[in-house]
């Protein structure tokens, strides 16, 4: 009997994961301390996303948005995430009315260096950097979400309140 190649490797895939001991390894545990430390609303102070190929392109595009612009520029106030225990995130955009123009919610994991982020139809990967009440994200993530890992993102974020 003759499988495909492709037919092959995912058998032999499935036999290896599935054999493994089911500890984690080291680098991959759970950071404890960020997972309490992100516990509460976060307000996004600063935007930035370097785009080489935008959407697929050979257009590269620079987004930059800083504390100021969400309102005078985009007539918003700053977007607001909440993670909560139970590795749930919920993000919210409001016009500077109050009205919500947006909400999302997705799931988090703090593991090792990294934060995973999974919102509807993609995962994101962040370095955080916490300092105090001042949280940086960055990464090379998919942001224009064209099917490549080729865009540049950092944001910072500030504490607003927290929970437990």
């Amino acid at each position: 009997m003759s499988y495909p190649t492709s037919v092959s490797i995912a058998i032999l895939l499935f036999v290896l994961t599935a054999c493994g001991d089911g500890a984690p390894a080291a680098e991959e545990a759970a950071n404890p301390d960020l997972s309490t430390a992100l516990l509460g609303t976060w307000e996004t102070v600063e935007f930035n996303v370097d785009y080489d190929t935008y959407m697929g392109g050979d257009t590269a595009y620079v987004e930059r948005i800083r504390e100021a612009d969400w309102g005078r520029k985009y007539g918003v106030n700053l977007p607001s995430t909440v993670f909560t225990a139970d590795g749930k995130l919920r993000r919210t955009h409001r016009l500077k009315t109050g009205q919500v123009a947006n909400i999302t919610n997705g799931i988090w994991k703090a593991q090792g260096d990294s934060l995973f982020v999974i919102e509807p139809n993609i995962t994101y990967t962040y370095y955080p950097e916490l300092d105090g009440d001042r949280l940086e994200l960055s990464g090379v993530v998919d942001q224009d979400q064209d099917g490549v890992r080729d865009d540049k993102f950092r944001a910072v974020y500030r504490l607003v309140s927290r929970t437990r």
